[in-house]
């Protein structure tokens, strides 16, 4: 499409909102066999290898090697997620300047 020829909107939700999800999100991936999936990939674990690359993965894998507490990488995991929500916003807020913002509805 030609620039101009569309409505171009950004949705914006409050950070303490996102942060909250964040954290909620993580802890339901963990009920879901996060851990399991994390302790399968252990043996063969390559911190180059593209899977590991997912956030989250190298603080559970960190956790099952007896590196820190199961509590501390859960809240290093989150923590790195929502550094990642902070760059994106800050990404949008750059390239998006000129879109509509629209804030979530949670």
């Amino acid at each position: 499409m030609p620039p101009g020829s569309a409505d171009c909107f950004v949705v914006e939700a409050e950070r303490d909102v996102l942060n909250a999800r964040i954290g909620q999100r993580f802890d339901r991936m963990l009920e879901l066999g996060g851990w399991d999936e994390a302790r399968r990939m252990e043996p063969d674990w390559d911190p180059d290898r593209q899977s590991s690359r997912a956030i989250g993965a190298r603080e559970l894998i960190e956790a099952i090697r007896g590196g820190m507490a199961e509590a501390e990488a859960i809240e290093a995991a989150k923590l790195a997620t929502r550094q990642y929500a902070k760059r994106q916003r800050t990404w949008m807020r750059s390239k998006m300047a000129a879109w509509s913002a629209v804030a979530s509805k949670n």
